[in-house]
């Protein structure tokens, strides 16, 4: 994979597919699909609230997978939708990461901060 090894190139793609004009919307969804390879967001959805349904920390309303855990100061809100995954997180390496590491080829923009990391290459 070409961006692997330069993940600017697909941030900069993702950046300008995020920002396009309404007018040009259709253009956008057309490269959009084109570039990326689509999960399954459904399995996805069940696989985590199956792992954390015993979880006292742990809540789920519709696609939105949220851990409030006061003793790692973690509130982390995952929402799973059909093109994309959204992650807010008061900690660094949230309790989801592990989880969505088993995910091959994700790859994680921050537009408003200008951030973005392929998730294989953080873990450790």
């Amino acid at each position: 994979m070409l961006t692997k090894k330069n993940p600017y190139h697909l941030y900069r793609t993702l950046e300008q597919i995020y920002y396009v004009d309404r007018s040009d919307i259709h253009l956008g969804l057309d490269l959009f699909e084109r570039i990326v390879d689509l999960f399954n967001p459904k399995q996805l959805d069940i696989t985590l609230f199956k792992k954390y349904k015993d979880n006292y920390f742990y809540t789920k309303y519709s696609n939105v997978h949220q851990i409030h855990d006061a003793y790692r100061h973690e509130k982390t809100v995952l929402k799973v939708c059909k093109t994309f995954l959204e992650m807010e997180s008061t900690v660094l390496r949230p309790t989801f990461m592990k989880d969505l590491e088993e995910e091959h080829n994700l790859f994680f923009c921050d537009f408003k901060n200008k951030d973005y990391f392929w998730l294989d290459k953080i873990m450790i």
